[in-house]
């Protein structure tokens, strides 16, 4: 299985930021799914560069958290559900004072919210389940950035790569998208309201929805 994972053809080469970000996708998108052992050689093949540059790259999202050690190679992480609970905790506690903070700070964001909305119904339409993931990142982003806080905002970029594959793996379960797209829906039209306080309680509902969706452990 690792080795049809690393020897697609649609690999394509790339050089340092290029391949760190290549690899980075990889991940956060379940093409390289939780467990995955990676060696630096099958990786080069597929990138089509040498091993120092995989190295290098593997490194960074080592310090990311993205993945692990594993004997003499490294393998992506599996987020136990007590990881999983927490990290919705973290981002529930960062992004509901980010949408509180966007409402007052810059109310004109709901624009470029909404437009996401749109895009990722679009992607659901296709079945660009990738494209979607990306969107979903993009709109918690875009509201980090609207809260004009930038150590807030840090702090948001650093949780959205592990966002992503709670997002990867979220989007297995039945009916799952069309929910996201809905309740990404009622906080931009709290937003609109200008009420922060139903903005965040639905930023609340919404971040809280992975944990009371999973099954039991």
């Amino acid at each position: 299985m690792a080795d049809d994972i690393f020897s697609r053809p649609e690999a394509i080469p790339a050089r340092g930021p290029d391949l760190y970000a290549g690899m980075k996708a990889e991940i956060t998108s379940l093409r390289f799914p939780p467990g995955t052992q990676l060696q630096e050689v099958a990786l080069g093949q597929r990138f089509g560069v040498s091993r120092t540059p995989v190295r290098e790259a593997l490194q960074r999202l080592l310090r990311d958290g993205l993945v692990e050690r594993f004997g003499r190679f490294y393998r992506v992480i599996r987020l136990t559900e007590t990881e999983v609970r927490e990290l919705c905790e973290l981002r529930e506690a960062l992004e509901c004072m980010a949408v509180e903070l966007a409402v007052v700070r810059q109310p004109g964001c709901t624009g470029r919210l909404s437009a996401l909305i749109a895009a990722q119904e679009a992607a659901l339409g296709r079945e660009d389940f990738d494209a979607f993931n990306d969107l979903d990142g993009e709109f918690h982003l875009r509201i980090g950035q609207a809260a004009g806080n930038t150590a807030l905002l840090r702090q948001v970029e650093t949780l959205r790569d592990k966002a992503c594959l709670v997002r990867g793996m979220e989007q297995r379960r039945p009916h799952w998208t069309g929910r996201v797209i809905a309740e990404h829906r009622r906080i931009v039209n709290a937003m609109e309201r200008r009420d922060a306080a139903i903005a965040a309680a639905e930023m609340r509902y919404h971040i809280r929805s992975v944990i009371a969706l999973r099954p039991p452990a």
